[in-house]
């Protein structure tokens, strides 16, 4: 990527998640106050590991954006992701449900959402204001 980010790919495995949170950290931690940086590594686990669990591709890719008034993460795989449809439709699930909180809570936290598919490949990009909402 140029100036405004930098990329990473990590093996498709869960115990990966610990070094995408650590690699968004990085790269953001002059950008975004602790409150939105926070919410960035919440929503770069909840879509990494969505693409862990339904993409069928050994590595994943993470982008990071930096720009003076957003910050995001894009979260690229390879696989169908039947249950990735249009953002709009993300919710949390119920309490008692065993998943599918994931997409919802990236829905929540994050001020935009744009899923994109090129064939197999799947890109979800979330993007956050540099400062945390007031009703966060």
């Amino acid at each position: 990527m140029g100036a405004d980010g930098m990329s990473i790919v990590l093996e498709a495995d869960l115990s990966q998640v610990a070094p995408a949170r650590r690699f968004v950290r990085h790269i953001l931690s002059g950008s975004a106050d602790a409150g939105r940086l926070g919410d960035l590594q919440l929503i770069v686990s909840e879509l990494f590991t969505n693409a862990v669990e339904h993409g069928t591709d050994d590595t994943v890719r993470i982008d990071v954006h930096d720009d003076p008034a957003f910050v995001g993460v894009t979260v690229q795989s390879r696989g169908p992701s039947p249950g990735v449809g249009a953002a709009a439709d993300w919710s949390v699930a119920r309490p008692s449900a065993l998943s599918g909180r994931g997409l919802g809570i990236v829905r929540q936290l994050a001020d935009e959402v744009v899923v994109e598919r090129d064939g197999d490949q799947l890109l979800v990009t979330a993007r956050c204001s540099t400062h945390q909402r007031a009703d966060a």
